[in-house]
């Protein structure tokens, strides 16, 4: 009887005790086989409602960085077909992403300049220091939408770029991302002007 009964006792801990190591393994669809109506038999059943939760929740977790991936396969794809240039910076103007198109119209492989400020790589990149300068001034202005013509001279001589900015969320401090999208017009502005002039 002894014998019975300690067995009977000690079935459910071991149980349990497997239970635990599977779950730390990552297992949570472990379930132990039900027990008596006593407090081992209640511990075996919130181990298998908790294994059921955690199950539940890193299923919904899964679910969720696949959706994740997915929402940015879908915005790199666009932004990489984009004609237009398109800038996210940090609140503090450090450069977050940008795209192919970006890098084509300054001139400039911004993937490998990823974070970094903005005034620093103009600083590096004369030719880009009124887009800079432009950007961080809308920046420090505190406005949610702004757009603005800007000039740039390089060794392929000037460049006319319409550029807008926008806000996106706000942290703690208020302040949030940025987006700058922009185009090159040069050729648009010289089409105007020869017209004009034609």
């Amino acid at each position: 009887a002894a014998f019975f009964s300690s067995r009977r006792l000690v079935a459910p801990i071991r149980d349990l005790a497997e239970g635990t190591r599977a779950v730390a393994e990552g297992d949570y669809n472990k379930r132990l086989p039900p027990a008596a109506h006593d407090e081992l038999g209640f511990l075996v059943r919130s181990f298998n409602d908790m294994t059921r939760k955690i199950a539940q929740a890193s299923k919904e977790a899964q679910r969720s960085r696949q959706q994740v991936e997915e929402h940015r396969a879908y915005l790199e794809a666009v932004l990489g077909n984009l004609s237009s240039g398109v800038l996210t910076l940090d609140p503090e103007g450090v450069l977050r992403t940008a795209n192919a198109a970006a890098s084509q119209i300054l001139g400039l492989d911004l993937q490998r300049q990823q974070g970094r400020p903005l005034d620093e790589i103009s600083t590096e990149h004369a030719h880009m220091k009124r887009f800079a300068d432009a950007v961080a001034t809308h920046l420090a202005s505190g406005v949610r939408e702004w757009s603005e013509q800007v000039i740039l001279f390089s060794n392929g001589g000037r460049q006319v770029l319409i550029c807008r900015g926008t806000s996106l969320r706000e942290d703690d401090s208020g302040r949030g991302d940025h987006v700058i999208v922009f185009d090159d017009v040069t050729a648009l502005v010289q089409a105007q002007r020869d017209a004009a002039w034609g």
